[in-house]
């Protein structure tokens, strides 16, 4: 993780009001945000389909495109990854004026983290499970833990079962749309 703020909510994917706790989390960090009406939402969301672990974040974006009006970079036809991040990042700074980015990436834990998603303002460091050395990105940041760590890195991400990737990312992906098109409707 980037920078993080004290206040982090942590929830499991399988908890029955966990959509309900993430969805008034997420409206309460969106209405903090300075200046929220004049500024761009943008979910950037990280990840590769190249191993079932890091699909997460491309399984997010496409949902959110598919069903939603977010402005989001990152789905399974136009993934961002750490071959591109650093390109994106320059991209949305160029084309967007201090915008809010919610970053959302799969991220390697415990093993009784597994299926856990974590919510907190303030950044995200991508790839650092597997030893990559991204920048940090993300204004509120999401991770979904997918799997537990071990010593194999892209190999824990690669025998991720998809059922857990897929649950996470549908309940990611609801709760992102639903807050942020609340948000705009304010």
């Amino acid at each position: 993780m980037g920078e993080k703020n004290t206040e982090k909510l942590i929830v499991n994917v399988n908890d029955i009001i966990v959509y309900s706790k993430m969805y008034h989390y997420m409206v309460n960090l969106l209405k903090k945000q300075e200046e929220l009406e004049s500024r761009k939402i943008i979910i950037l969301c990280i990840g590769s389909d190249r191993y079932i672990g890091d699909a997460l974040g491309p399984l997010v974006g496409s949902y959110l495109v598919e069903h939603t009006i977010c402005t989001v970079y990152g789905n399974l036809d136009t993934p961002v990854h750490a071959g591109n991040l650093v390109n994106v990042i320059e991209s949305i700074k160029e084309k967007h004026q201090r915008p809010i980015i919610i970053a959302v990436d799969a991220c390697l834990g415990k093993n009784d983290e597994i299926g856990n998603i974590e919510i907190w303002e303030g950044s995200l460091e991508a790839g650092i499970a597997v030893g990559n050395k991204l920048p940090c990105i993300g204004t509120i940041s999401i991770i979904g833990v997918v799997n537990a760590s071990g010593y194999l890195g892209y190999l824990d991400l690669q025998s991720t079962p998809l059922s857990i990737v897929m649950k996470l990312s549908k309940c990611i992906g609801k709760v992102l749309g639903d807050a942020v098109n609340f948000i705009k409707i304010q």
